[in-house]
């Protein structure tokens, strides 16, 4: 059987890495060519709490030198998942399905409008990693992969998946409604990732900053109220007392304040975002989802300029702008 991660930064390289460690027939696709290059020269190179491994991978950069793959596993960063969509429908094969572990809303409709829903498969995962660099990714934090068919039905596939990710060292539950799952992960990114990439706070920060606290009990409260007029089912009875005492036992980084530090885009509007979004469709405010959104795109655009565009000479500007209104 052939995997292909489309997506082999942190999360995908943790998945793809310990799928190939397994034994598995696996190619991770990047669009990062210093990563794939290290891993082609290098292997992975995994560590952190699995241990510190070297794992050989198969790695590209190009869809069309990827072989026919039974499974896709998107990884990316949401901002790419119809790009993603895409080059899975040239990759699979015609029995093939893909399956999404992305964080937010909105990629598996993404998914279905390119594969169609029967090749389609929800997840979600509660494991972190870090990229250290090109060819290196980190494992932080270990936590439970849930998995399901779209129709709660508990099908061949589905569990020849749950089978392939225990023998990788994963811990999947096969779930009968997964998109409330998902939800319920939303909540939890929406409430952290954001909070967390725009103050520079790890996790375990946020409760022990009062102001932090206070805000990130605001914006559960506008998404819950959000995801209740949708009617949408949640697994999770109390998300509020369970993404706060998940708060105080945690200090890694989220990947959102990963792609801040590294100027890259967020996928803010995946998450806080599509609460904005929804709110609106529904006649709900949802002012400090909003301000954090807005927040978020200024402190992105700040660090994708300071990190990788041309330096500024502010000295020049403020000439400009003197002549202009002289």
């Amino acid at each position: 059987m052939h995997i292909c991660i489309i997506g082999a930064g942190a999360m995908g390289g943790l998945y793809g890495g310990l799928l190939a460690r397994d034994g598995g027939e696996v190619t991770a696709l990047d669009s990062w060519a210093d990563h794939v290059a290290a891993i082609a020269r290098d292997n992975l190179h995994l560590d952190g709490i699995t241990g510190d491994l070297r794992i050989p991978l198969k790695a590209v950069t190009d869809p069309d030198a990827v072989a026919p793959a039974d499974i896709v596993f998107i990884q990316t960063n949401t901002n790419a998942t119809e790009e993603a969509a895409q080059a899975a429908k040239r990759i699979l094969k015609p029995g093939g399905y893909a399956i999404t572990l992305q964080n937010g809303v909105g990629n598996l409709e993404t998914l279905i409008a390119a594969l169609g829903r029967e090749r389609v498969l929800g997840g979600l995962s509660y494991h972190s990693a870090e990229p250290k660099g090109p060819g290196h990714v980190t494992h932080t934090h270990a936590g439970p992969t849930w998995i399901g068919e779209l129709d709660g039905t508990r099908s061949e596939r589905v569990q020849a998946l749950a089978a392939m990710l225990t023998s990788a060292g994963f811990k999947p539950t096969i779930v009968d409604n997964i998109e409330g799952f998902i939800w319920n992960k939303f909540i939890h990114n929406s409430a952290i990732n954001a909070l967390c990439a725009v103050t520079g706070l790890r996790v375990g920060e946020i409760p022990r900053t009062p102001a932090a606290d206070e805000m990130q009990t605001r914006v559960i409260e506008e998404t819950l109220a959000v995801v209740a007029a949708k009617g949408i089912a949640l697994p999770d009875s109390d998300p509020m007392a369970t993404i706060k005492g998940f708060c105080r036992k945690k200090f890694n980084k989220p990947s959102m304040l990963q792609h801040m530090e590294m100027g890259k885009r967020t996928e803010i509007d995946a998450l806080n975002g599509a609460v904005v979004r929804e709110g609106r469709a529904l006649g709900i405010a949802t002012p400090y989802n909003d301000a954090l959104t807005m927040l978020t795109k200024a402190c992105e655009t700040h660090r994708i300029q300071l990190l990788h565009g041309p330096a500024i000479d502010y000295a020049a500007l403020e000439r400009e702008v003197t002549a202009e209104i002289a």
